[in-house]
């Protein structure tokens, strides 16, 4: 037993298999990313800029007004005006995201802003990585039931199936509601900015290098 362990026949599968997990792992991630890109980056920007537009109705124009006046006293940036908005949106936009990424700087981990950003990132993997598991389970289904004739095993795999194909469905709504949360949450927190804990939060990185942190 020991031999066959130590052989180069088994020391070679185990390391084909950690590379082939390594490289589907960054397919799903690329493929996430492109998702992503497609509903934030490619449209109106990540929740953490058009939120804060005064075109968007999700908070009100009060707090909108307090939002710029605190960046303006940290950063030193004035963010645009009702009126600048209306006349140069494009301009207002890139304006906030450089605000946004400063925010998310100097937030960091904050209190529960880490939490809404590892939760954002797991769904936005899941969803990139339920692409190929319909594929899968397809394949599954067909070799279950026309080969092995295995109702057990293909009837597994179509349930498996209906969970991912019912989150491609959703993959926007999903998407956008963490998307939006985690956004929620940081303003949040950097309106209470100066209130708490002597004025200043533990400027911590995130541990979730390819969600919302840093990427807009």
């Amino acid at each position: 037993m020991m031999s066959f362990i130590l052989s180069l026949e088994f020391l070679g599968g185990i390391t084909l298999a950690i590379v082939f997990l390594y490289f589907f792992s960054e397919l799903i991630r690329t493929t996430s990313k492109f998702i992503e890109r497609r509903y934030f980056v490619n449209r109106m920007g990540f929740p953490t800029t058009y939120l804060m537009m005064y075109e968007d109705k999700t908070f009100s124009r009060i707090y909108k007004d307090t939002y710029r006046q605190k960046a303006k006293a940290l950063f030193g940036m004035d963010l645009p005006s009702l009126a600048e908005e209306r006349d140069n949106p494009t301009e207002a936009r890139k304006r906030l995201q450089e605000i946004a990424k400063l925010v998310i700087l100097r937030i960091g981990s904050g209190r529960l802003v880490m939490k809404h950003n590892i939760w954002y990132g797991f769904f936005r993997n899941l969803i990139g990585g339920s692409l190929y598991s319909v594929v899968f389970c397809i394949l599954n289904i067909c070799i279950g039931a026309v080969i092995l004739e295995n109702t057990t095993f293909w009837t597994s795999s179509l349930i498996l199936l209906i969970g991912y194909a019912s989150l491609l469905v959703l993959r926007k709504h999903i998407l956008i509601q963490h998307a939006e949360a985690y956004a929620k949450q940081l303003f949040a927190e950097f309106m209470m900015f100066n209130k708490r804990e002597g004025g200043t939060f533990a400027l911590r990185r995130t541990a979730e290098p390819g969600s919302l942190e840093g990427k807009e």
